[in-house]
């Protein structure tokens, strides 16, 4: 099985339409979004006029994609995660005004308010959105993968801050051992090409194939995004364990 993996679009409809486009010359079996379809960041993004996350969805939902939301994701539809104990949350917390939740925040938790432009999603759209799992497990490809917007307990990227030491990690393959997952594949980091972490070990790549060999890995790839000169995505042959990330 062949499966084609992308990660943070951020309306940039422009960039997945040139990334699906290639991914169907390579062809695939599944498509595996994770996440942050939303979040035009003004100080960050030069793509206003084209920017469209409601696009950027129904060309996802078009292909059957499987889907788990971003940080992005989760304040654009109003919903906090359930498995990540990055932040406790009060239930009303999107009821409370900016300032109440920065004060409660401490910057702890990323309030997107301060760069995000409104994504103008349908209510459809956010309909969709809160029906999506924090994560995702497929189960018939030989060794059992998860898929995540970023690592636990920080799964939703909603908590700030990113890990860049292999220690970093530990909590995150208890987690996947706890699911019996020994490939995990996420995003969020913006990363140029690919990284792989495995117990003690972080490793950067760029663009090239790489040959799964131990187990238990996670691996985050590069964004769509086309701004920053990052815009890629992944294809992980379930068979031959090997994955191969793509500069667009």
């Amino acid at each position: 099985m062949r499966i084609a993996i992308i990660s943070d679009i951020h309306e940039d409809i422009v960039s997945l339409r040139r990334v699906i486009g290639k991914i169907d010359k390579k062809g695939y079996d599944r498509l595996i979004c994770l996440g942050d379809i939303s979040g035009f960041s003004v100080p960050h993004y030069s793509f206003q006029k084209t920017r469209s996350a409601h696009d950027c969805l129904s060309l996802l939902r078009e292909r059957e994609a499987v889907i788990v939301p971003g940080n992005h994701d989760y304040h654009a539809a109003k919903m906090l995660p359930e498995s990540s104990p990055v932040f406790d949350f009060p239930p009303n917390w999107y009821e409370l005004d900016y300032r109440q939740r920065e004060e409660l925040g401490q910057n702890a938790v990323w309030l997107h308010e301060e760069n995000d432009l409104d994504p103008l999603y349908t209510h459809e759209d956010l309909a969709y959105l809160n029906t999506l799992p924090e994560f995702y497990i497929m189960k018939d490809t030989g060794r059992k993968l998860l898929f995540s917007h970023y690592v636990y307990p920080n799964l939703s990227g909603i908590r700030r801050g990113f890990y860049a030491y292999a220690r970093e990690f530990d909590e995150h393959f208890t987690f996947m051992e706890q699911r019996q997952c020994e490939i995990s594949v996420t995003g969020h980091v913006h990363a140029r090409g690919c990284y792989t972490v495995s117990p003690g070990q972080f490793n950067q790549h760029r663009s090239r194939n790489i040959q799964l060999k131990a187990f238990p890995i996670c691996i985050g790839i590069h964004p769509v995004t086309g701004d920053h000169n990052r815009s890629g995505f992944c294809i992980f042959d379930t068979e031959r364990q090997t994955l191969r990330a793509e500069r667009c």
